[in-house]
């Protein structure tokens, strides 16, 4: 996890220096605003998968603070009513800051040309319900790495076709307190700018 973590933030650092250039070029604040529909593929068990679905919903902000990088923030719950191998629910809600780096799209041009992003958020998340088991209504380390593509609609909306996590969670489960898990999610994006 440690290599594949510094590789990327190597990586982002790198195109970061390609594209210092455009950054000169903007004279304005700018960000986003959206709203994600998720699914996410729980691990809840180690030894078996003892996977199962969750489904809800996230919220971020961002702000271009340097060329391609934003700093980010996301709040988002997920839910599933029953667990099939225990029959309870859990809830995980998570609250998490980060980075996100636009990557340069050099292979279609026009005004919905497809914009792709990578991120890592750090935070903290908040199982609850009797699926959580020993880590039921515990606050506990969480990271997501991943990232997706928005198309735009217009100059202030877009389309968040496709996003993609390695969603890591900490929680205790007796054995290596650890849960590697999937966020799948899509959602509507509003982009905001306003001279300096």
């Amino acid at each position: 996890m440690r290599s594949i973590l510094l590789a990327t933030i190597l990586s982002l650092a790198g195109a970061t220096v390609a594209t210092a250039q455009d950054s000169a070029a903007k004279d304005s604040y700018s960000g986003d605003a959206a709203v994600t529909f998720h699914f996410v593929r729980v691990n809840a068990g180690p030894g078996q998968c003892g996977c199962f679905n969750l489904y809800g919903a996230g919220v971020s902000g961002s702000w271009n603070f340097r060329g391609s990088w934003s700093v980010v923030t996301e709040i988002s719950a997920d839910n599933s009513s029953g667990d099939p191998a225990t029959g309870s629910s859990l809830t995980l809600t998570s609250y998490m800051a980060g980075v996100r780096y636009q990557l340069p799209q050099p292979w279609l041009e026009g005004p919905h040309k497809p914009q792709p992003f990578a991120q890592l958020l750090l935070g903290g998340a908040h199982a609850g319900g009797g699926s959580a088991g020993v880590g039921d209504g515990a606050y506990e380390f969480a990271s997501r790495l991943g990232g997706g593509v928005d198309i735009p609609v217009n100059s202030h909306f877009s389309v968040r076709l496709v996003q993609i996590d390695y969603y890591v969670t900490r929680f205790a489960n007796q054995v290596n307190d650890h849960q590697n898990n999937l966020l799948v999610g899509a959602g509507l994006v509003f982009h905001w700018s306003r001279p300096k």
